[in-house]
């Protein structure tokens, strides 16, 4: 039984009328996404962090947003810029502010998960983009321990995105850029799609259906020979999602946290949660194909004529990690156990056997060394391993094989160690490392990193 199924098994033996709610609407609207782009080095934006009825077909459902819409405002911003945002809390539960990937500052009023802006209060962030920002696709959403899978799931995520000198290269700028946020909302009227039922915190929450952009099956429309670029984000909080395009030719050209080398021909690519991508795709011929996940049709493109053909040309050049100053393990546990159809299940997971504690360091580390990672999962399911602030290699994904580009945000299969190499260069600071499974990070599945 995969995940999906599960849940929709477990919401209908709960008998709730919340699983009554949510589990067979089959459509909705989004609301429009404004973008913003910073200007002479600065990009200053007010959010609003509200909960509210948004449209839902002929109707509206229940969703947290900022400023109103989803996917919140897209930030655009260039190797640094300065991010000066005002977040107002409006919701009825303490928030906070996390730019997923970007190589930035977690002290004082920069990217700290660890602050808590309550209900009532405005917090200006002062977050500051270094220069060697590689350029890619990012995004922004809440980092409140205990309630960022409500949060997130329930709509609080927008786009991050940061360009320089490569997206003014042939291969980015003549190509139709589109930005794809993927998510799985629960549907009801009242804040109750926003809590967690008792076997969330074992597989995680998740919707009836993945929306892209808030929509259920939308339809682009290419016009021309120019060929397709997607920046694709899984805002999901729980749902892997494996995407194609059958029938066209998809090319992969960023990791998490930076470019590929050069384009990569692929026929589908998983994104865990948390994780994005870039792809370019081109038609061999006119007419409608679909992206689309194992379970679904995720939305259709409506190609005019044959796309121009992609270059492989360099994008970005990589030199892998070949020494480290330490090595270090990081195990991954279940800890307590459940009974589900006659079978005994975990209940919850966690790092070296000890739950998150805010006043305790996990990890010391020496500024300017590099380290290797081992991370070992012992448990009985896959994790997406999340690191802030530091950007890192995979020496070894859990097949033996290295994987190109740069990443924040790594899949830990079951029973498999993952090798990860980490320069702690330019930034010193505590912040965390957690699974972006985020119900199982607000359980307890997340440590704390202090490098100085």
């Amino acid at each position: 039984m995969n995940r999906r199924d599960f849940l929709r098994m477990t919401a209908l033996a709960s008998g709730s009328a919340l699983a009554a709610d949510w589990l067979f609407e089959t459509s909705i609207a989004n609301a429009a996404t404004r973008e913003y782009v910073s200007s002479n080095g600065v990009l200053k934006l007010r959010l609003e962090a509200t909960e509210r009825l948004i449209k839902y077909g002929n109707t509206t459902r229940w969703a947290m947003t900022y400023n109103g819409t989803f996917p919140a405002p897209t930030i655009k911003a260039k190797p640094g810029d300065l991010l000066e945002i005002t977040l107002v809390n409006k919701l009825s539960n303490p928030t906070n502010l996390h730019t997923h990937g970007l190589h930035t500052s977690p002290s004082g009023n920069g990217d700290n998960p660890l602050l808590m802006i309550a209900p009532g209060e405005t917090f200006k962030y002062s977050i500051k983009i270094p220069e060697n920002q590689k350029s890619g696709t990012f995004w922004y959403h809440p980092h409140h321990h205990e309630l960022s899978a409500g949060q997130v799931a329930s709509g609080l995520a927008g786009a991050l995105i940061v360009e320089d000198k490569i997206d003014t290269t042939s291969l980015f700028s003549k190509s139709t850029e589109r930005i794809l946020i993927l998510a799985d909302p629960r549907i009801g009227k009242t804040s109750a799609v926003a809590e967690a039922f008792g076997m969330d915190l074992m597989h995680g929450r998740s919707g009836p259906n993945t929306l892209v952009n808030g929509e259920l099956l939308p339809t682009f429309n290419s016009e021309g020979s120019q060929i397709e670029r997607w920046r694709i984000i899984n805002s999901c909080v729980t749902q892997y999602q494996e995407i194609s395009v059958p029938g066209a030719d998809m090319w992969q050209v960023s990791a998490d946290s930076s470019r590929l080398p050069k384009p990569v021909k692929v026929k589908s690519i998983t994104l865990t949660p948390g994780q994005r991508t870039e792809i370019l795709i081109s038609a061999s011929k006119s007419g409608t194909l679909a992206l689309q996940n194992t379970s679904q049709s995720l939305a259709k493109i409506k190609f005019s004529s044959k796309s121009n053909t992609i270059s492989t040309q360099s994008i970005l050049p990589f030199v892998p990690i070949s020494s480290v100053d330490k090595k270090r393990t990081i195990t991954i546990k279940g800890s307590g156990m459940g009974m589900m159809g006659g079978m005994n299940h975990e209940m919850s997971f966690n790092f070296d056997g000890k739950a998150f504690d805010p006043k305790r360091i996990d990890q010391s580390v020496k500024f300017g060394t590099t380290e290797e990672w081992t991370i070992s999962n012992t448990s009985s399911m896959d994790h997406p391993f999340h690191l802030h602030v530091w950007p890192f290699q995979v020496a070894d994904d859990g097949s033996g094989k290295s994987l190109e580009g740069w990443h924040d945000t790594v899949n830990i299969p079951s029973g498999k160690k993952v090798k990860i190499r980490i320069p702690f260069a330019d930034i010193k600071g505590t912040t965390v490392y957690h699974c972006h499974i985020l119900d199982h990070e607000d359980a307890g599945m997340m440590g704390i990193i202090k490098v100085s």
